[in-house]
């Protein structure tokens, strides 16, 4: 049986949102999980790669995220990599972003048979910022781990906001605004804070808890304990909380900016993410108005269903035996 190298980038706290996603396939029969032995940062790294990259018996090459460069090492193999979005890419200037936009995207990108992305933005992003082929791109949206529903008893007496992850483009900022002069609320903010977002917290005397470097049941706690999730991002790739919290029964707010209203759809309240007025407004929405909130959280059950770890399975299973010719998986 052909077997297919599915790689990994390096192992660390506090990043494993790919390896969730592409934890399905690796209990398939014929995929061989590899990780990287280091990050390329440095001379020596590259060589440290370049090594382990000639030590890979498998001709099947799936890049699952974030090391896009690897297809560079393994330039005669065929290969198949994901691209979750560019959004690093677009934050950065100069020199800095030609290097990442050359090895981590131009030359891996050309190396590559076929690409997946998560979402019809990640494929937008690539196509305009690196004149790609369109037609060498498939959208293959993630799958999710449901969040077991009512694991745990709600014991807040304040409606609670949920937010989850840590940098800046979750909205932090703008949601602290809205909802300062709301009584009654608190906040559970997943993902370490800035000082500057805990001064304002302390300044507007808001409840809240934070947390980071949690654990899978640790984060289902916070789910079940939440009254609604705020996934108002400024752009995201995908954005897997929405779903996580669908999962669960929670109602979400979200943006319509890059990939939330595809993830989304009609499921949850769609805000403008730099208005916090409509923040605010959309807070009282689903707080206040009981028929609406029940509404989003049944759409929520079916639209989850969009993004089944079987459905997942599926469209790599078609597009391994597509493009490395395998009759049987």
């Amino acid at each position: 049986m052909h077997r297919i190298a599915l790689l990994y980038r390096k192992k660390e706290d506090g990043r494993n949102s790919i390896e969730g996603v592409f934890s399905p396939l690796d209990a398939l029969p014929n995929i061989h999980r590899m990780e990287l032995p280091c990050d390329l940062n440095s001379i020596k790294s590259i060589f440290k790669l370049l090594w382990f990259a000639l030590h890979i018996k498998e001709r099947n090459i799936h890049i699952t995220g974030d090391i896009h460069f690897m297809a560079i090492f393994l330039f005669w193999k065929k290969i198949i990599i994901t691209v979750h979005d560019c959004n690093h890419y677009e934050d950065l200037s100069g020199i800095r972003k030609k290097m990442m936009g050359l090895v981590w995207y131009t030359l891996p990108l050309r190396i590559a048979n076929k690409v997946t992305v998560i979402s019809p933005f990640a494929k937008e992003q690539l196509c305009r910022y690196f004149n790609f082929d369109f037609n060498k791109v498939v959208v293959i949206p993630n799958s999710f781990h449901p969040i077991k529903r009512n694991s745990y008893a709600k014991k807040n007496d304040k409606y609670t906001i949920l937010s989850v992850g840590s940098n800046r483009i979750k909205n932090r900022k703008r949601l602290i605004e809205a909802v300062k002069d709301l009584p009654d609320v608190q906040l559970f903010l997943i993902g370490k804070l800035s000082e500057e977002l805990t001064r304002l917290l302390e300044t507007y005397k808001i409840a809240y808890k934070n947390d980071y470097h949690i654990n899978r049941q640790e984060l289902e706690k916070y789910y079940n304990r939440a009254d609604v999730l705020f996934f108002a991002s400024i752009k995201e790739g995908f954005g897997l909380p929405i779903l996580e919290a669908q999962s669960c029964g929670l109602p979400v707010i979200t943006s319509n900016t890059t990939s939330m209203p595809y993830v989304a759809a009609s499921s949850a309240l769609i805000v403008d993410p730099y208005n916090i007025t409509a923040i605010k407004e959309a807070i009282l929405k689903v707080k206040l108005d009981s028929g609406y909130r029940q509404e989003i959280i049944n759409k929520g059950f079916e639209n989850i269903e969009r993004f089944t770890e079987l459905n997942f399975i599926s469209a790599f299973k078609g597009l391994y035996k597509k493009v490395f010719n395998l009759n049987a998986l």
